[in-house]
C-alpha cells in the first residue's frame, strides 16, 4: 500500500488519542511527561542509534534512567517534554536504515496527506542569519556537530536523531538571484517520525543555532 507508512503513524496517534481520552492530536499536551512515557523512552536503549544511558537532540540531552533533562549549552536542567514526543514516537519505529537520499517534505510517503513540511518563518530566521552573521551561524551549526557537506555555498548534514537526518543548503546572493536556503529529509526519516514532528524540525534547529546564539 503506498501509503502504509502515514497509516501507520495516524494508528499510533489514534492510540494516543484513546489511552490519554483526547479528541484531538495536541503536542503541548501535558500528557507528555516522563511518567506517561518512560517505559516507552527507556525501550529506546541500544536501539536506533541511541545509546545506553542517554538520549540527545540538537545539545538537549536526557538521562534515560531518571528523565533528567540538560541543555549542554547551558549546563541548565530544561522540561524533558521538549524531546519526550519525539522519543516517543522514534521508539515505535522499525529500523529501515538510512537512505542516504534527500528529497522535499513533498516527496515523503504519505505527504500529500500533511498540510505543511515546514514554517517558511524558521527558514526566514535562518536565511536572515546566514546573510548578516554568517560566521556566528556556522559556528553554531557545528556547535551541534552538524557535517559540512559539499552542497550549494554551504551545507550541513544535521543529525536530528540518529536515524531522522535533515539537510540544511545555503545559497548565496548573485547578479539573478537572491540568498535562498532549502531543508531537504532523508528519504527513510519519514519510518522514524511521522509528518508533524518532521514539520518541526526546522523550529528545533533554529531554536538552537539562532535563537539560542544571536
Amino acid at each position: 500500500m503506498a501509503d502504509d507508512i502515514l497509516e501507520y503513524w495516524m494508528s499510533v496517534s489514534r492510540e494516543l488519542a484513546h489511552k490519554y481520552h483526547i479528541e484531538q492530536f495536541d503536542k503541548s499536551s501535558e500528557m507528555w511527561s516522563w511518567e506517561n512515557f518512560k517505559d516507552d523512552i527507556q525501550g529506546l536503549r541500544n536501539r536506533l542509534g541511541i545509546g545506553d544511558k542517554y538520549a540527545e537532540i540538537l545539545g538537549i540531552r536526557m538521562d534515560l534512567e531518571t528523565g533528567q533533562t540538560i541543555d549542554t549549552f547551558t549546563s541548565k536542567e530544561v522540561s524533558p517534554s521538549r524531546l519526550i514526543i519525539f522519543l516517543f514516537y522514534y521508539s515505535r519505529a522499525k529500523d529501515e536504515g538510512i537512505a542516504n537520499e534527500w528529497v522535499k517534505f513533498n516527496a515523503l510517503r504519505g505527504s500529500w496527506a500533511c498540510r505543511f513540511s515546514f514554517d517558511k518563518e524558521d527558514l526566514n530566521a535562518l536565511l536572515a542569519a546566514y546573510t548578516n552573521n554568517r560566521e556566528k551561524l556556522l559556528a553554531a551549526f557545528e556547535r551541534l556537530n552538524a557535517r559540512r557537506v559539499d552542497y550549494g555555498d554551504v551545507g550541513f548534514e544535521v543529525s536530528f536523531l540518529p536515524r531522522v537526518k535533515v539537510l540544511i543548503i545555503f545559497e548565496d546572493a548573485d547578479d539573478e538571484f537572491p540568498a535562498s536556503v532549502r531543508m531537504l529529509y532523508d528519504k527513510n526519516s519519514i519510518f522514524y517520525l511521522p509528518h508533524e514532528m518532521l514539520g518541526d524540525i526546522s523550529w528545533f534547529i533554529v531554536s538552537r543555532v539562532v535563537y539560542s546564539v544571536f
